[in-house]
């Protein structure tokens, strides 16, 4: 590979790493399934790489990007036609417009989410992971802490207030604990 060639690379993962949240964000919004989330996520950063010389320096990279990703949702939903769920354009013209303007604000609030998590007990860290990282039901936490499915739900719904707080507490420059 040339120095050309690494000097575009990086240039693209730099891009990408900074924004890659936010495009998630936008791409989750517009399927709900964390799953199909990831998969159209690979496939935009795939597609953006293979494009990456059409983008040219003093572009918006987060409008670039959400334009492709709009076209692998696009994709995703005519590949899955039984899909009852259809956006129209306007929708989506307004889902990407809110986005690009939220995307800083949503790197300062993964920022502080990430800063919350850590300060929860270790019990609660592993129900979020449970939940979040192994997409496990209320039923099979329950069962795996040896709860039932009502308690976990609240504890869950405990925890989600605690980091809402937490979260907003942060933003407003009067951290504390949780």
């Amino acid at each position: 590979m040339d120095k050309e060639e690494n000097i575009k690379q990086e240039q693209f993962l730099q891009l990408l790493m900074h924004n890659d949240k936010c495009i998630y964000a936008y791409i989750l919004s517009l399927v709900a399934n964390s799953n199909d989330a990831d998969d159209i996520m690979q496939e935009t950063s795939a597609v953006m790489w293979r494009k990456f010389s059409h983008f040219h320096h003093g572009m918006n990279f987060v409008s670039w990007a959400l334009t492709i990703a709009r076209y692998q949702v696009l994709s995703y939903y005519k590949k899955r036609k039984r899909s009852k769920i259809i956006f129209s354009n306007e929708l989506m013209d307004s889902i990407t417009v809110e986005v690009e303007r939220k995307s800083p604000e949503i790197d300062d609030r993964l920022k502080a989410l990430k800063k919350c998590i850590n300060k929860l007990n270790h019990r609660d860290q592993t129900l979020l992971k449970l939940r979040y990282d192994k997409a496990y039901t209320f039923e099979s936490i329950g069962a795996s802490i040896s709860k039932s499915t009502r308690a976990t739900f609240y504890s869950l719904s405990r925890i989600h207030e605690l980091l809402l707080r937490c979260v907003q507490r942060t933003l407003n420059g009067t951290e504390g604990g949780l």
